[in-house]
């Protein structure tokens, strides 16, 4: 377990590695699925609807969690798997959800019509996500937005390249490729530019990019449809029977791909699990324009809670940019007043980059805090109501709005600061704000699960699981003394490890184990609640509840008789008569413990494109019970994988 500060250090190890393997010139072939025998690419997926912009967008984050070995040391088992269709519906651009519109739905993109890695970076900035593909995959219905056990991955640093039209750039396109993994890209595809799997659209050709897809390497001797040999090695989202097992190339002279300036070389860099507990911004939609007149800005903060500002992410709009990020404790008198913590340093590409505070501020709940970026070239990057000219999968623009408000961000013109809500413009819709973000950690201690622990058996026992572990850690830098103790005291769970001590240091471990007090329990659910206590500030004090479930009271339905459940449409009671399965092989005749089924057309498939129909059971009293859980075996026949979802919904009404 790692405290934030060790996280910085290690962060910060991992990029002076990075740069010092850089400077070698990059081969003239080179491909990220055979790197000394290992590959850092993953499986190539299949797209439902203009969503390809999506699955270029995580095919290059999945790659970078390879590269880094972040995945695996999150504790992740297989390969990287994130979800597409969770930033597909959360982007926060689209006709499902805007939150800078009231209602928050019904203008902007159309949902699995197009979007941009603009749109990405967005979503990632303010981490929105990116989850796993087991938290939020679904492409119809809208997969949860959030949720308590979902894993979140932030990149730190997202960088824009450029090759040129003469190719100057290409080299440090290569080198990124080398050291950050897989590169997301754009192309106008179009089978009359397409031969053998060689993809090359003249430069004067006039057709603006539709697809999305991701870059694994480079060959600068292959042989295309172009003038000059050299192409790049690309990951499609078409399933592995298109192409060359799911790849082809691109020619280097391609017209958009690595430039198109927004969407042609696209880096997702330092990717890690989110380290942090709040983010802190006003610009919703990240970068949709830039202030190139000033190099001073600032946004205007209220704290949440006892929390210690760490980190600030912010974007650069041109290469070689120094910038100086100082925290304020408010602004009075039209002055910046309370330099409370400032860094200085420097970026080499454009983009979305993290910084971390060398000294973190403690905020208090109402704090007023100002973060204010200074940058030595290329503007301010803002958020604002635009049009979003390109959408990769799509042939339409859109307008998305944005919503601003006043006392949020300031820039400096001569001498002074000015309200962004009062920019000097006749045609400034009033809807900006600067891409300047505050990202916290909670204050005080930090008790790892986050959530309670329980334990179930019979009367007599025995109790499954039988124990539960908790660390302890603490956010701050004067030391503090700590306490943990069962109030009201139980007799049937056994608390030992580090009770008390001292922190920050090395985490405190905390053991809760059912001990045989517990075999003489009757019928019944027991709460035990464990207190954390800081005794020297009380910064983090909290509690955590261990559930013990005596006893057992199970409802089974084997459907040897019909319960006579709410049906909708062909949903029915009876015995499948293995007539169907023209998609998923041949269709079941009888159930899993028994003869009948509940089942939608027991006598053959179910409709394409099916709307939803519901079978509902007879209401189930829960009083009373813990650890509660619903089983149940299913058969489902499916035209491709991706459909392979059926879903249980529970309600209280």
């Amino acid at each position: 377990m790692k405290t934030q500060w060790q996280r910085v250090l290690t962060v910060a190890v991992g990029v002076l590695l990075v740069s010092v393997a850089a400077l070698a010139d990059p081969p003239s072939a080179f491909d990220l699925r055979d790197v000394a025998g290992e590959d850092f690419v993953t499986t190539v997926k299949s797209q439902i609807d203009g969503t390809c912009w999506t699955f270029g967008s995580m095919a290059a984050v999945e790659g970078n969690l390879l590269m880094t070995g972040a995945w695996t040391a999150a504790g992740e088992t297989g390969e990287p798997n994130l979800a597409e269709y969770h930033l597909d519906w959360w982007n926060g651009f689209n006709e499902h959800n805007n939150d800078d519109i009231v209602p928050p739905s019904g203008s902007g993109l159309v949902v699995h019509q197009g979007g941009d890695y603009r749109v990405t970076t967005a979503y990632l900035s303010r981490v929105e996500g990116a989850v796993r593909d087991i938290d939020g995959q679904s492409h119809t219905p809208a997969p949860p937005r959030s949720g308590p056990s979902f894993h979140y991955y932030y990149p730190r640093d997202v960088e824009w390249f450029v090759a040129g039209a003469d190719l100057s750039n290409i080299d440090t396109i290569k080198e990124k490729i080398m050291s950050e993994g897989v590169l997301a890209t754009c192309l106008a595809y179009s089978s009359g530019f397409i031969s053998n799997s060689i993809h090359y659209q003249p430069p004067d050709d006039d057709m603006l990019p539709n697809h999305g897809v991701a870059i694994v390497g480079w060959d600068d001797a292959k042989v295309t449809q172009a003038p000059e040999p050299g192409a790049w090695i690309v990951k499609n989202s078409w399933g592995a029977s298109w192409g060359i097992d799911g790849y082809f190339w691109i020619s280097y002279y391609d017209k958009w791909c690595c430039q198109e300036p927004e969407m042609g070389a696209v880096s997702f860099q330092n990717v890690e699990p989110f380290a942090y507990h709040h983010v802190y911004y006003h610009d919703y939609h990240g970068w949709r324009d830039t202030m190139t007149q000033t190099s001073e800005a600032f946004n205007w903060f209220e704290a949440g809670g006892d929390e210690y500002l760490s980190s600030v992410s912010f974007f650069t709009a041109a290469d070689a940019v120094d910038y100086t990020v100082s925290i304020y404790d408010g602004f009075e008198a039209d002055e910046l007043v309370g330099l409370l913590s400032t860094k200085s340093g420097s970026y080499e590409y454009s983009g979305f980059h993290t910084v971390d505070l060398d000294t973190p501020v403690l905020l208090s709940p109402g704090d007023d805090f100002c973060v204010y970026v200074s940058l030595s070239d290329g503007g301010h990057p803002y958020d604002r109501t635009s049009d979003v000219p390109v959408l990769l999968g799509a042939h339409y623009r859109v307008t998305v709005p944005s919503s601003a408000g006043p006392t949020e961000s300031y820039y400096r013109d001569g001498g002074a600061w000015i309200d962004l809500q009062n920019y000097a413009d006749p045609n400034w819709p009033g809807t900006g704000n600067f891409c300047i973000k505050g990202l916290t950690v909670d204050a005080g201690l930090r008790v790892d699960p986050s959530e309670g622990s329980g334990s179930e058996g019979p009367v007599g026992g025995p109790f499954v699981p039988g124990d539960a572990t908790y660390g302890i850690e603490y956010a701050g830098v004067d030391p503090i003394d700590f306490e943990v103790s069962v109030d009201p005291p139980v007799d049937w769970l056994t608390v030992s490890g580090d009770l008390s001590g001292t922190l920050p240091g090395d985490p405190a471990v905390v053991n809760l184990e059912v001990n045989s007090n517990a075999n003489v329990l009757g019928e019944g659910t027991y709460v035990a609640t464990i207190h954390f206590t800081n005794e020297t500030n009380h910064l983090g004090d909290t509690t955590r509840e261990f559930t013990l479930a005596v006893g057992a009271k199970r409802y089974e339905w084997t459907l040897d008789e019909d319960p006579f459940w709410t049906v909708e449409g062909l949903w029915a009671y009876g015995q499948p008569t293995g007539q169907g399965g023209q998609y998923g092989g041949p269709d079941p005749t009888s159930g899993h413990t028994g003869d009948n089924v509940y089942g939608y057309n027991l006598d053959g498939d179910y409709p394409n494109n099916m709307l939803e129909r519901h079978l509902t059971s007879e209401a189930v009293d829960c009083t009373d019970l813990a650890q509660t859980r619903l089983k149940f075996w299913r058969w489902l026949g499916v035209e491709r994988p991706i459909y392979d979802h059926a879903y249980v919904r529970v309600s209280n009404d």
